[in-house]
């Protein structure tokens, strides 16, 4: 089929944690370097009189989009456990025929998108975030529109929802995943193979000679780098604490707290007599200190693990929020992508024990490779202009 040269794209994301947020953005970037013209923007913004640049949202439009990410937030953080039950719940739901109630509030911005994609002529739109997709469901039920539809997975499992939403074509991030979609009923037809679109910042990151001397890191000290997510972990502190005790005192520690300010000044605070601990609030440089790491131990976001993976850096997941998380944990685990230890106890001896490994190290590289796709946004930008008419 030929590739269109020409095609205007919209990229909606929705703020709910960052990793979609960084998909969108890559995706942007993919598609504006490919010479197509693209907008980025949170799907809320589209209610805001049919147009993110006009006025504000109804107060029904606003309240709804302050609850649901101040939710999202709060039991990301601070009750993981009630986030893996209603992940659970949302599981067992999506095995019902009734329209869930992710779709029922979604739905309420079908309108507003419907108008906004048609004024701007808009040839295809791109969704990183279920709940866009969802409103997507909804505008085509009610409206035909010119513009092809396409969902972007940004975790390694399909999950709940995923495929109540029908789109023109899925882009999933592994293809070990086509099994699971279609037990999920997508079918096989509609889901490619692209890998899960990180920016072109970690697929081609600095040395790790010039991350350090840029972040004003030692270069020759060990180097762990312990990342929170975007709405950040309570766990995160311990995990250092652990870290520091076990280690020496040539051993650096670099914490990202994420978007949390709470979390930020906990930590902060609880090392800040401490020299080998560097703490950063959220911030752009994430491929730098990336770079600049020798081990990282994270949560096991689908986002940041794959961004970390492009760019091989030895990997420790744990502090999983039960459901999606630990299906992403899992998936790197087995193929020898990460080392998944729920514990923190467990995941800091492991971490401890990769970062004097350096042979494990080499071989969880050479598999991180074989299992990721640097150029995800550009293989969806090729995608995306073969299959819009």
């Amino acid at each position: 089929m030929e590739r269109r040269s020409d095609v205007k794209v919209l990229v909606l994301t929705r703020s709910m944690g960052e990793g979609h947020n960084r998909a969108a953005r890559a995706l942007g970037e993919a598609f504006q370097a490919s010479g197509h013209e693209c907008v980025v923007t949170d799907a809320l913004g589209v209610a805001r009189d049919g147009d993110p640049q006009k006025g504000e949202a109804s107060a029904g439009r606003r309240k709804l989009t302050d609850v649901a990410s101040r939710l999202y937030g709060w039991s990301a953080l601070k009750a993981p456990y009630l986030f893996g039950a209603v992940y659970a719940l949302g599981e067992a739901y999506t095995r019902t025929p009734v329209p869930s109630p992710i779709y029922i509030a979604n739905a309420r911005l079908a309108e507003a998108t419907y108008t906004y994609i048609e004024e701007h002529e808009f040839d295809a739109v791109v969704v990183p975030h279920l709940f866009p997709q969802e409103t997507l469901m909804a505008m085509r039920r009610h409206h035909s529109s010119r513009a092809r539809q396409y969902a972007v997975a940004t975790d390694y499992t399909c999950i709940p929802f995923f495929s109540e939403a029908k789109v023109d074509g899925y882009f999933i991030p592994h293809p070990d995943l086509r099994d699971d979609y279609r037990r999920h009923g997508i079918p096989v037809g509609r889901t490619v193979v692209t890998g899960l679109p990180v920016s072109a910042r970690f697929a081609n990151p600095p040395s790790q000679a010039e991350a350090r001397a840029s972040l004003g890191l030692p270069a020759g000290n060990p180097v762990f780098l312990v990342m929170c997510g975007g709405v950040g972990s309570l766990r995160a502190g311990d995990i250092c604490g652990r870290l520091l005790t076990a280690g020496d005192d040539d051993m650096r520690v670099v914490v990202l707290t994420g978007r949390s300010e709470e979390l930020f000044l906990h930590i902060a605070g609880r090392f800040q007599a401490d020299p080998r601990v560097t703490v950063v609030p959220f911030t752009d440089k994430v491929p730098d200190y990336m770079a600049a790491a020798d081990v990282m131990i994270s949560k096991p976001g689908g986002v940041s693990s794959t961004e970390a993976a492009v760019m091989g850096v030895p990997l420790v997941h744990t502090a999983t929020i039960p459901g999606v998380e630990s299906k992403n944990a899992r998936f790197f685990d087995k193929r020898g992508m990460s080392i998944y230890a729920p514990g923190i106890a467990d995941a800091v001896d492991e971490a401890h024990r990769l970062m004097a490994d350096r042979p494990r190290q080499q071989r969880m590289r050479e598999i991180q490779h074989e299992n990721t796709f640097p150029d995800s946004a550009q293989q969806i930008v090729q995608r995306v202009e073969s299959m819009t008419g």
